[in-house]
């Protein structure tokens, strides 16, 4: 089956998260189509430490016009669609599309998917503090697919993120620090919720072989399957 779509990828948020798409894109391709295939990509990397600072800042804008262009730099490269491999920098997701020109294929899209097929409709999320203490990821849930999005408990949100920033996109994985996510989760198994949105494209590194007591759905797995289906020639435009 040939590849009839150029994938593009805005990385380096972190660096961590833009190899494992990588890594994920090219074994799903492998995987679709066998033999020695691997998928046709432009990858435009970000300084993931200037981002950082603009956004500790609160300058979203500034972040919001680093991301528009690396997403223009991607168009002159022939990418058809494109991918934010970060579920922060999707809080900017609309605008940025606009500014590109070019189809976004949201990360939240195949993660509902997966979720609805599942029958799930009240899920926790773990992720940075950026995606667990702010609105426009829950909101994008609620109102594109009629999904609860419960996040955790605040002193759970600061462990997350410091476990995220300090360790993970510094390529550190501890084992500690597993077991502490992983009760995260078994506490929001007891909160009755049906699943776990794992909304951090990192967090799949210090998860990988885990067993965690909730369905996880992992958005940076989902993301790149998804992407390798749509550059495969997957009817539409990336809703």
């Amino acid at each position: 089956m040939p590849q009839t779509r150029l994938i593009g990828l805005i990385g380096g948020m972190s660096w961590e998260s833009s190899a494992l798409y990588y890594r994920l894109i090219n074994e799903t391709m492998q995987r679709r189509c066998g033999g020695h295939r691997n998928a046709a990509s432009v990858l435009v990397t970000l300084q993931f430490e200037s981002l950082l600072q603009a956004g500790g800042e609160g300058r979203w804008a500034d972040v919001a016009g680093a991301v528009a262009e690396a997403g223009r730099r991607l168009a002159r490269a022939g990418a058809d669609f494109f991918l934010l491999t970060a579920n922060t920098a999707h809080r900017f997701a609309d605008e940025v599309e606009r500014a590109v020109g070019l189809p976004l294929l949201h990360i939240g899209t195949p993660t509902a998917a997966a979720l609805k097929a599942g029958g799930l409709r009240r899920v926790g999320l773990i992720g940075t503090r950026h995606v667990t203490t702010s609105s426009f990821y829950m909101d994008w849930y609620r109102d594109h697919h009629g999904i609860e999005v419960v996040p955790p408990a605040a002193e759970d949100c600061a462990m997350l993120d410091a476990i995220i920033m300090d360790e993970l996109t510094q390529g550190r994985i501890d084992d500690r620090s597993r077991q502490r996510v992983l009760a995260v989760i078994d506490r929001m198994r007891l909160a009755g919720l049906q699943g776990v949105i794992v909304g951090c494209t990192e967090l799949p590194l210090l998860l990988d072989g885990a067993a965690p007591s909730l369905a996880c759905y992992d958005t940076t797995r989902l993301h790149a399957e998804a992407a390798v289906e749509w550059a495969l020639g997957a009817s539409g435009a990336p809703p």
